[in-house]
């Protein structure tokens, strides 16, 4: 429940003597460091700052200042309030970024929770994803996730086209990825020779944005690119490779 609190804003001590305070109903300070476990002076310390944050009120019983929790909807009320402030001041932000001139946005993301990250954003995309893959590696490193993937991206109605690596493994490796009801017109894969491109990465081309992971357990990263000239020519670079793979398959 602390790491929860944390995230609304409070920190680890805050937390912890909000808790505290909410357990004994409030009273003077000694009785809630008592209950927080914590020293009275760091405690009172503590609890004039939720104060400033309007979690807690101040009352006096028999000349002894005490403090009361406020109801945790306010933690609900205070939420909503940051969440307006931010509307407010979007417009404001914006301005001052467009007025700097455009400049492609690039992220990068570390870990196995940033390689999803970049699958994640690319299910947002309006038209179709195009990409480089490798079929055989991509199921390996996460199939549970890529399974998940697969079946809302599916849903969602966004059609995919994939260049991978062919291998005896990889011609039916999607299979099992699919869901029963498909509708086999949203993906279609084509195989080019493994020697001649050994593709490590994943590359998903999508609207305004190219997001590449990498596909190999000792090298955890993802990198997200929104520019829309990058995105057209990576796109136009993949579409002319999808028709030499066409006309590769055809012959």
């Amino acid at each position: 429940m602390i790491a929860d609190l944390i995230k609304l804003g409070l920190s680890a001590e805050e937390s912890k003597i909000y808790l505290a305070c909410l357990e004994v109903g409030g009273g003077p300070v000694s009785v809630i460091a008592r209950k927080a476990e914590v020293p009275r002076v760091g405690c009172y310390h503590t609890l004039e700052n939720l104060l400033q944050k309007r979690l807690v009120s101040q009352y006096n019983r028999n000349n002894v200042k005490c403090f009361s929790p406020e109801a945790p909807e306010k933690l609900e009320q205070l939420a909503v309030e940051k969440v307006n402030i931010a509307k407010l001041l979007l417009p404001q932000l914006n301005s001052i970024a467009s007025s700097t001139g455009f400049r492609p946005k690039i992220r990068f993301y570390e870990g196995r929770d940033g390689v999803e990250r970049v699958f994640q954003e690319s299910l947002e995309a309006k038209g179709e994803i195009a990409g480089y893959t490798n079929m055989k590696n991509v199921t390996e490193f996460f199939p549970d996730f890529f399974r998940q993937y697969t079946h809302d991206r599916l849903e969602k109605g966004i059609k995919t086209r994939y260049l991978s690596p062919s291998t005896v493994d990889s011609v039916h490796v999607i299979d099992a990825f699919l869901p029963e009801d498909y509708d086999p017109n949203l993906i279609e894969i084509l195989l080019v020779n493994k020697d001649q491109f050994p593709f490590e990465n994943e590359v998903l081309i999508f609207g305004n944005t190219v997001g590449i992971v990498s596909l190999n357990p000792d090298e955890l990263l993802g990198l997200i690119v929104e520019s829309a000239t990058f995105a057209q020519t990576m796109k136009a670079v993949f579409d002319l490779a999808w028709l030499g793979a066409t006309a590769f398959v055809a012959k």
